[in-house]
């Protein structure tokens, strides 16, 4: 099974449409089926926010493989008759939001003001 194979897949069972998967990730409906016919792949970006909007992880869409959840060796206590150990299971980080930064051009000038005078200033002075 190929990477468009496991997007049809996963965006079929929660009923999305093509059209609204390319809403949703900003690309045209013809971007989406390229990708599910296999004659193209989303980038990197789009792969995490694909694998947010299906709920599934980046490996999985990528090379069709679930991660394993990793372990951790939490303590080790060594006894005359045995051996004890406590591993403790964690779930990977598989969402990564990122909220973009709005500038107002505003605040620039301001600052570029406020640091012309002062140098101004500072200059008069010395």
């Amino acid at each position: 099974m190929n990477i468009g194979e496991r997007i049809t897949e996963l965006r079929k069972a929660r009923s999305i449409s093509q059209s609204e998967l390319a809403k949703r990730l900003d690309v045209s409906r013809q971007a989406v089926s390229k990708w599910e016919q296999g004659s193209s792949t989303p980038d990197t970006a789009k792969l995490i926010q694909l694998a947010e909007i299906l709920d599934t992880e980046v490996e999985y869409l990528a090379t069709g493989t679930h991660p394993e959840p990793a372990s951790v060796v939490l303590n080790v206590v060594e006894t005359v008759e045995r051996v004890e150990e406590k591993v403790v299971v964690k779930e990977v980080i598989r969402h990564v939001r990122r909220k973009p930064v709005k500038k107002n051009p505003i605040d620039y000038w301001l600052v570029g003001g406020v640091g012309f005078l002062v140098g101004l200033i500072l200059g008069l002075i010395l």
